[in-house]
């Protein structure tokens, strides 16, 4: 007997889509009329508390509406040589009471490789997926063109790779710090 058929694996993930929207049209922290801050930004992420220490990372962040973004990242994380690129959907709505500081959270896809295995002995170049999620707090400056935020990373990476244990176990978790310059 089939338990998911083609209309159902359709219908559920599009229903959950439309409830979901609702839901985040009605909050009541959401600016009814909020604007994006700004169109695009590119800038650095500095990550410490992760596996790694202290690392940066390539940002370029581009708002396709007014409280949704795209960012993507790319750096190193792990501290074996292990460097990522993730595209993230990043929800950043506009409080009523301030509108130049500004909560975000999000989830992307994305890939990471490494040329080490769990033992830190050199092997091939091996790339794995990624799924990431974010939530941090980001403020714009009104009369400079510059964006500073702060924010907390959480990566699951591919398994049943020779190199699984080289990501410490498939996990990795960093606080960051971004600076952004923007374009209006």
């Amino acid at each position: 007997m089939k338990i998911i058929t083609k209309k159902s694996a359709i219908l559920v993930p599009a229903l959950l889509c439309l409830i979901l929207n609702s839901y985040a049209q009605d909050a009541p922290t959401s600016e009814p009329g909020a604007t994006a801050p700004y169109k695009t930004a590119i800038g650095f992420r500095t990550t410490f508390g992760g596996p790694s220490g202290l690392t940066s990372n390539l940002s370029i962040k581009h708002f396709f509406w007014k409280e949704a973004a795209l960012e993507l990242q790319a750096g190193q994380t792990g501290n074996r040589n292990t460097y990522h690129t993730t595209l993230s959907f990043i929800w950043q709505p506009q409080l009523i009471s301030v509108s130049r500081l500004r909560p975000f959270a999000g989830a992307g896809i994305g890939v990471a490789g490494t040329n080490r295995d769990a033992f830190g002995e050199r092997q091939n170049f091996e790339v794995r997926p990624v799924l990431t999620g974010v939530v941090g707090i980001e403020y714009t400056f009104p009369k400079a063109p510059i964006s500073i935020s702060a924010d907390y990373r959480f990566h699951i990476l591919g398994v049943n790779t020779h190199n699984y244990g080289a990501f410490q176990g498939g996990r990795a978790n960093d606080f960051g710090i971004s600076l952004k310059y923007t374009f209006r």
